[in-house]
């Protein structure tokens, strides 16, 4: 049964992959309080986040697929959200030199038929930044609205050693899952 593919997200990255998926899809902003639940494993909570942001748009559109998302790194247990600002920015940055990280993906579909969830790990090693590096990179605003304060997709792509997992998930979504899976809405 074909129905409307809305994407519950304004992120542009995830905009940009979905488009490349070549789904028919439209995007609207999932107005909802974003908390990290405390009583759930980390990669659960970042998939129920992600389906809160899911559920808030099919509330207003219920004969539709939505897709939501949501992406955080985490360092020795420490999440990394997006940053406060550019000092946080560069905290980040030099936490994340020379280690391997983890980036958690979350994602939900959600249908008057089903509700499908699942998150996605991919390990993350960055070589050894320098100051000047750090504090160029922030210059240019990039890692200011990313989660971790690096967009792989971008600049922070100098950064990256090696990835372990999918590569699209760091970007925000695991397109090639979703794609799979909303096929059935074709």
């Amino acid at each position: 049964m074909q129905r409307q593919i809305i994407l519950a997200s304004q992120s542009p990255r995830r905009r940009e992959l979905m488009m490349m998926s070549k789904l028919p899809f439209t995007d609207v902003n999932p107005v909802c309080e974003e908390v990290i639940r405390k009583d759930l494993p980390l990669n659960e909570a970042i998939a129920y986040l992600a389906y809160t942001k899911a559920k808030t748009v099919f509330d207003r559109f219920p004969q539709a697929a939505i897709v939501g998302a949501d992406t955080i790194v985490v360092l020795d247990g420490e999440i990394l959200g997006k940053p406060k600002d550019e000092d946080d920015a560069v905290r980040m940055l030099r936490l994340l030199s020379g280690k391997e990280h983890l980036v958690i993906t979350g994602v939900a579909i959600i249908s008057e038929d089903e509700t499908t969830t699942f998150y996605n790990e991919t390990l993350v090693e960055f070589y050894e930044l320098t100051e000047n590096e750090i504090k160029e990179y922030v210059k240019t605003k990039e890692p200011l609205d990313k989660a971790g304060a690096y967009g792989i997709h971008a600049r922070g792509a100098f950064f990256v050693k090696k990835i372990n997992g999918d590569y699209y998930s760091v970007m925000g979504l695991p397109i090639a899952q979703v794609y799979k899976l909303l096929q059935k809405y074709l």
